[in-house]
């Protein structure tokens, strides 16, 4: 067996980066160790391009394995792994939505990033996960614009009365678990380009001091990473952007171009006017180009959209929907009055984006058994979010659950946990289900539903009164 190894002191452990011939067919690979938490990551990139699409196609799956944690998990009469976790898909989702801002967009070669935990002990191997898919990526002859790093701070009770004294780099899960303060941040080059938080009540100039030494830590894995690039690396594959026919920027122009701040800019919530004009736009193409492949018509007219948008933010102080940069939506908000049978209820509007909050109350007896390779518990709090095609006017299929709706759901999980009453006070298991009617922006917004739907309910009654306005 060829083996390599790099090491990096963090957060009070050695930090290990292994890369050997143990998946020797990857693109690229590599083994990543702090404590006694482990993961193999491996690359791979399609031998050719993959055709009739118009997305760059990356998949990052992330792979729990009971065998990591040295027990045999799973139900009675199965145990083999089965589907991905709530918790498998959440770190997946960090991993993704940090390494995909750094891929050429109009990369048409499937790329596949594999995550599989291969043991866990008191750390999360999350933060493992990114490092090992930038360093499996940067040193393959994989085109992207990393490395990337990432880092987790904790804020724990004040030392010495000292801020920065109460960080903890690369908390435990023991640590977290009484945390004030439970941040994930992952950037390059002095940048953030994803954060993944949760907290009790925190302030906003804990957060800042937070991400200020989440830029001090990551600026260290960045030297650490780029020295392993510069020493392990291969050349990269050359997949030069295709140039835009000049037919097609003429056509553009000369039939499209003019109309399209009035329709980016209609002043309506969604996308009805940029989609009618997009429309008529890749009909004309069709017709007078037919020889041309569609893809050039899609990337012209959204790198248009993409231009207005911009120009009138930072030139114009102005929305697509014509509001100032700070000003609201139209808000509604409504507790209870759905249905008597619903235990509670919350609808709450921002602008074009609907959602509806449903609540159900049971007994201890009904909360929900976890018995994932991070997590053995029972859970008494369960927010499920559904976001059906209907809300965006669009036809899809329907049943079953993707990233998007575990992770939506879990941020204002995430949210709501730390101001529930205690299991003492309030011992009933908790379940609502969010269901996003109407999309028109961010639908991360059904945690204020969420809250309506708790407060209609005469049975939730806790806490003082200050608590209760907090909430």
């Amino acid at each position: 067996m060829k083996k390599k190894e790099y090491f990096l002191e963090i957060g009070g452990k050695k930090l290990t980066a292994e890369f050997s011939d143990l998946a020797e067919q990857a693109n690229g690979s590599v083994v990543m160790r702090y404590g006694n938490t482990a993961v193999l990551v491996t690359a791979v990139m399609s031998k050719g391009e993959k055709t009739g699409v118009d997305f760059f196609p990356l998949t990052v799956d992330y792979e729990e394995r009971f065998y990591a944690g040295g027990k045999i998990l799973g139900s009675r009469f199965v145990r083999r792994e089965g589907r991905p976790t709530d918790e498998a898909i959440l770190s997946g989702r960090i991993v993704d939505r940090t390494i995909r801002p750094l891929f050429e967009q109009h990369l048409r070669y499937e790329v596949q990033v594999v995550i599989t935990v291969l043991s866990i002990d008191e750390d999360d191997p999350d933060i493992l996960a990114v490092l090992g898919a930038s360093l499996a990526i940067g040193t393959s002859d994989i085109p992207w614009n990393g490395p990337v790093s990432a880092i987790r701070i904790a804020e724990t009770a004040e030392q010495g009365g000292k801020k920065e004294d109460a960080f903890v780099v690369n908390p435990t899960y023991l640590v977290r678990e009484n945390a004030k303060l439970d941040l994930v941040a992952c950037g390059k080059d002095g940048n953030i380009n994803m954060i993944e938080v949760g907290g009790k009540e925190t302030d906003e100039a804990t957060l800042v001091s937070a991400l200020k030494k989440s830029a001090e830590e990551i600026e260290r894995l960045q030297e650490f990473q780029e020295k392993i690039i510069k020493e392990l690396g291969k050349p990269k594959k050359e997949v030069p952007a295709p140039a835009m026919p000049k037919e097609v920027t003429a056509l553009f122009k000369e039939n499209i171009e003019g109309e399209m701040s009035d329709h980016v800019m209609s002043g309506k919530p969604g996308h009805a006017a940029i989609y009618k004009i997009k429309g008529q736009w890749m009909e004309l193409l069709k017709e007078k180009l037919p020889e041309v492949n569609e893809s050039f018509g899609d990337s012209i007219f959204e790198n248009k959209v993409n231009e207005i948008i911009h120009r009138e933010a930072i030139e114009n102080d102005r929305r697509p929907d014509n509001r100032k940069m700070e000003e609201l939506r139209p808000l509604f908000a409504k507790a209870g009055g759905v249905s008597p049978i619903l235990h509670g209820s919350g609808i709450f509007y921002r602008g074009g984006t609907h959602i509806l909050s449903a609540l159900t109350l049971g007994g201890p007896g009904d909360s929900q058994v976890i018995d994932g390779m991070e997590l053995q518990t029972k859970k008494r709090f369960m927010h499920h979010y559904n976001f059906p095609p209907f809300s965006s006017g669009e036809v899809g299929r329907m049943g079953g659950t993707n990233r998007r709706m575990v992770g939506h759901g879990a941020l204002a999980e995430k949210a709501l946990l730390p101001v529930l009453p205690p299991k003492e006070t309030f011992p009933y298991t908790i379940r609502i289900v969010s269901e996003a009617l109407e999309y028109g922006d961010s639908s991360v917004r059904e945690t204020i539903a969420v809250h309506l739907a708790l407060h209609s309910l005469p049975i939730f009654q806790w806490g003082t009164e200050e608590q209760k306005q907090r909430f």
